[in-house]
């Protein structure tokens, strides 16, 4: 069900317990969600049922050909052939990779997939490919020019000694990256347990410019980022869940554009749920779920800017719902920002000219909106600010603003105005206990 769905069901139903009301009094109704269910370590994959009966309703994938592999030095490397899957790579590559049960592949090499040579981990043939990660010592799955397709499929570490994955990210663990015009596609896939902190190996990764592909339909966790893109252009990021991943749940950085974050679920992160990070303009993060990450829900961060955040529910993070900070003309409208521990949308680090518009901000722990550390002439209006714990709307900036438009109702203050002689213009605001407009 998508976002929209959901909020037309919570709608109907407050209108079905309150009779005939107007919008304004419409209760407002959260999602309720459930805690985050634990992994089992030695069974990691708990989605490979459905996942393989995906892929058989689909249309057969052409047969391989033209497989052409080396190994040397603990690599395997595909120059050429299309479609390769890998019970066709076995034969080529040795030792390096072999079915251990049915279905269930262990890679021991290195695998290199370069220009010229399309890979294939699909179900059937794959249900779950697991990589080897013991202690210091793991491989990795990188696209160097090649193109990569896993569909159905379930990727994770694993240490063949202790039957069980690589829990442990500090000494490294296996991953999955294309660059050098790599394209990686991931449908209905399973990524677990996979990265650590060093650039390149953070779990699932996009670098370099010409790189590209999507991740769809597929659940990500307990990598240590859930993914991460770097000068990546148009890249869709569209009906996954990223949830319990080390740092960040989305992390498109540096340069990366044009991308597409929606329908995702995204919670329980370290971090972030989702962060657009220095440089990354012109996107669209819209109908996610964001919540109970262990910082922001949803960021936009050094000169990201140009982006639409909308109709996104984010809430329970424990920090601001939506963070804008150092990014310019930005819209964040149609979001439902409610229940966060500090601030609902917060704007602040010369973030300028940024429109929030047709928010519904509630029930936050500290303000509805924050406006701060030079933010300016950005546009608060027509949303609907109430029951936060402090302020609907806190100002501590002299750069200029319009809030204006906005029902503000319910919080200790209206509107609470710091170094500054602007004044908020038409608002409604009402039961707000300390005063409307308020100066400090």
């Amino acid at each position: 069900m998508t976002i929209r769905s959901i909020r037309f069901v919570l709608a109907a139903l407050a209108l079905l317990l309150t009779g005939a009301c107007t919008t304004e009094d419409i209760p407002f109704v959260p999602l309720e969600v459930a805690a985050s269910t634990p992994i089992d370590p030695t069974q990691p994959c708990v989605r490979q049922a459905a996942l393989a009966e995906h892929v058989r309703a689909d249309a057969p994938p052409p047969a391989p050909s033209g497989v052409r592999a080396s190994v040397s030095g603990g690599t395997i490397r595909v120059t050429a052939g299309e479609n390769v899957t890998l019970p066709a790579l076995a034969k080529a590559a040795g030792s390096g990779l072999r079915q251990v049960a049915p279905g269930e592949w262990l890679l021991t090499a290195d695998l290199e997939i370069l220009p010229g040579a399309s890979v294939r981990i699909a179900a059937p043939d794959v249900r779950w490919l697991k990589l080897r990660s013991e202690g210091a010592s793991f491989v990795a799955v990188k696209v160097l020019g090649g193109s990569l397709d896993v569909s159905g499929a379930c990727v994770t570490s694993w240490d063949p000694k202790q039957a069980r994955v690589a829990e442990r990210y500090e000494d490294g663990r296996a991953f999955l990256l294309a660059r050098d015009g790599g394209q990686l596609a991931l449908d209905h896939a399973e990524l677990r347990f996979l990265g650590h902190g060093n650039v390149e190996s953070y779990g699932l990764s996009w670098r370099t410019a010409g790189s590209g592909g999507k991740i769809t339909h597929s659940i990500v966790s307990h990598l240590y980022y859930g993914l991460y893109t770097y000068e990546i252009d148009g890249l869709v990021i569209a009906d996954n869940e990223f949830h319990d991943n080390v740092l960040y749940g989305v992390d498109p950085h540096t340069g990366s554009h044009n991308l597409v974050i929606e329908r995702n679920v995204v919670h329980d992160n370290g971090k972030h749920g989702i962060i657009l990070a220095e440089d990354c303009a012109d996107s669209v993060i819209r109908d996610n779920v964001v919540y109970r990450n262990g910082h922001h829900g949803i960021v936009l961060y050094q000169r990201s800017d140009r982006n639409t955040i909308e109709n996104n529910e984010t809430f329970r993070n424990a920090a601001q719902g939506i963070n804008v900070n150092e990014s310019a003309d930005n819209v964040v409208r149609g979001n439902r920002v409610y229940e966060n521990v500090e601030s609902g949308i917060g704007i602040g680090q010369t973030s300028a000219r940024n429109v929030v518009e047709g928010n519904e901000i509630r029930g936050n722990g500290q303000d509805g909106v924050r406006l701060v550390s030079e933010a300016t002439q950005n546009r608060i209006a027509d949303n609907t600010i109430g029951g936060n714990t402090r302020y609907g709307a806190y100002v501590d900036s002299d750069g200029g603003f319009d809030i204006s438009g906005n029902t503000i109702s319910g919080n200790r203050g209206g509107v609470l105005l710091k170094n500054t002689d602007d004044q908020p213009g038409d608002n409604v605001m009402h039961d707000n206990r300390e005063g409307d407009v308020l100066a400090r």
